[in-house]
């Protein structure tokens, strides 16, 4: 992998990038930087030392390598970039969109949008699954799959996958996973997701497709809730999949949620979003429900 040598005087004249208030970024610290006339983005990284920062070296190493194999809207990180000589990060060239988080926190663009999007994520799963069918990609995840980690244009209808220096990829270790958190919701699932590590909050949890199709799972139920919903309780999940019921989503889409706390293979719910209503949507969010759990 190409690396970019700045200097101290040199990095001192980046510009810092103010990141939209929906993204939770805890790693890096971000820059535009101009290289040989293009506009890349410069993820200086806050840990680079020890194992982790090797660990990462090896997945940018190994994005870089298998390139041809994955799909176009994967930004991999393209240089690697040192400071007064010391690696500091990585460099990944900017493209036109904004957070998917903030899409999905702005209560005036309509569900039928939102949910278009969300079946192109389900697409690039497929996607997925098919390289390592068909490629010698055998080990390809996306693990910490969360609404920030997807750049959407509205206008063209475009998603791309950013932040991929923390996927699964070969013989890597997996990387904390927003959504995997091992004292919730996944818990219940006893043997199917499991966990390296666990540090405070975090947990490590081996990424396959398993654990990729759960978080989307998980990002689809934050949407209809309006919050969180990773850290429910099993009796919590349950009463709102009944509730999902009671306002009319389709019960196929409701099974396939429902895999992801059984022992049972976990299923792309991409092609059952079609049958989901903008009004289904509005009565799924957290006011709705409560109001009728109240009653």
């Amino acid at each position: 992998m190409k690396v970019i040598s700045l200097s101290k005087r040199k990095f001192k004249d980046l510009t810092p990038l103010e990141l939209s208030k929906e993204v939770i970024n805890t790693e890096a610290k971000m820059y535009q930087l101009i290289y040989k006339g293009q506009i890349l983005i410069f993820k200086k990284l806050y840990q680079k030392t020890g194992k982790t920062f090797a660990n990462k070296l090896y997945t940018v190493e190994m994005l870089s390598w298998h390139q041809k194999d994955l799909p176009f809207n994967f930004i991999n990180p393209e240089y690697l970039v040192s400071v007064g000589g010391e690696i500091e990060g990585l460099a990944l060239k900017k493209v036109s969109g904004i957070p998917f988080s903030t899409l999905l926190n702005n209560k005036k663009i309509e569900p039928s949008l939102i949910l278009t999007f969300m079946k192109k994520i389900g697409e690039i799963l497929n996607q997925l699954s098919c390289i390592r069918n068909t490629t010698a990609l055998k080990d390809i995840y996306i693990n910490d799959l969360h609404d920030s980690n997807f750049l959407v244009n509205p206008k063209t209808g475009e998603i791309f996958v950013i932040d991929l220096d923390s996927c699964k990829i070969g013989h890597n270790i997996s990387f904390p996973s927003r959504f995997l958190i091992s004292c919730d919701l996944i818990q219940n699932a006893v043997g199917k997701y499991q966990i390296i590590k666990e540090d405070y909050e975090l947990s490590y949890v081996e990424a396959n497709e398993n654990t990729d199709l759960y978080c989307y799972i998980i990002l689809i139920l934050n949407y209809f809730y309006g919050n969180p919903v990773y850290h429910w309780n099993i009796e919590e999940f349950y009463e709102y999949l009944n509730y999902l019921e009671y306002i009319g989503m389709s019960r196929e889409l409701i099974y396939c949620i429902s895999l992801i706390i059984t022992n049972k293979k976990n299923e792309n719910p991409q092609h059952l979003l079609d049958t989901v209503t903008n009004e289904q949507v509005y009565r799924a969010n957290k006011t709705v429900y409560q109001r009728i759990l109240r009653k």
